[in-house]
């Protein structure tokens, strides 16, 4: 039984660190905010004529870069190969985009050769940027994630690119942890406290 209760403690306490709060999942993308003031980290694809990086204060929808595009009667965009992927794990992949409105104009974003978004003529953004975010499963341990874009009159900016595990939401964390604490209070008499496994009540 005091076995039972030590493993009891450990999860509890795991439980309950979680539910109160967690640090920020790691960013796998390399220069996601285009602080850099360039492309650093990202392999250029299709036409890159019309496309650059531009920072001034208030311009990125985080910090102060952001990409932007604007190729004419083509595409052309940026790639960038995620590595140390779990096969089978969740992750959650979001941007933030702002359209000019212009037609013709085309965006579209992949994950591991899965398109996400594909949008044709995207009406102009309201406030600057929409943020976009998808649930995706790795089918390898390594997968490239695919911006593409397309604006014959004007542009579009881009910002922000994460890729992060998913993790479990704090409320879900707390079930857990009160159905311990259940089993706990059943075995001990007494409520299961966030203690270092095996510490006594007392």
């Amino acid at each position: 039984m005091h076995e039972r209760l030590r493993v009891l403690g450990a999860v509890l306490i795991t439980a309950c660190s979680a539910s109160m709060g967690h640090a920020a999942p790691l960013n796998l993308v390399t220069n996601g905010g285009f602080e850099t003031g360039d492309f650093s980290g990202w392999t250029l694809v299709g036409d890159q004529t019309l496309n650059g990086v531009t920072c001034a204060p208030g311009f990125g929808a985080e910090g102060n870069c952001a990409a932007f595009f604007g190729p004419i009667g083509t595409t052309g965009g940026i790639s960038q190969a995620l590595s140390g992927l779990t096969v089978g794990g969740s992750y959650d992949v979001s941007f933030a985009l702002e359209a000019s409105g212009d037609a013709p104009s085309s965006f579209t974003a992949s994950f591991g050769g899965v398109t996400l978004l594909n949008l044709v003529n995207p009406p102009a953004t309201t406030p600057p940027y929409t943020d976009y975010t998808f649930d995706v499963q790795a089918a390898a341990t390594s997968e490239t994630l695919t911006f593409n874009f397309r604006d014959d009159f004007g542009f579009i900016t881009f910002d922000a690119v994460s890729v992060t595990a998913a993790v479990p939401e704090p409320a879900t964390l707390a079930l857990v942890g009160t159905g311990l604490a259940g089993l706990g209070f059943a075995r001990r008499r007494r409520p299961a406290r966030c203690a270092p496994p095996g510490k006594s009540d007392g």
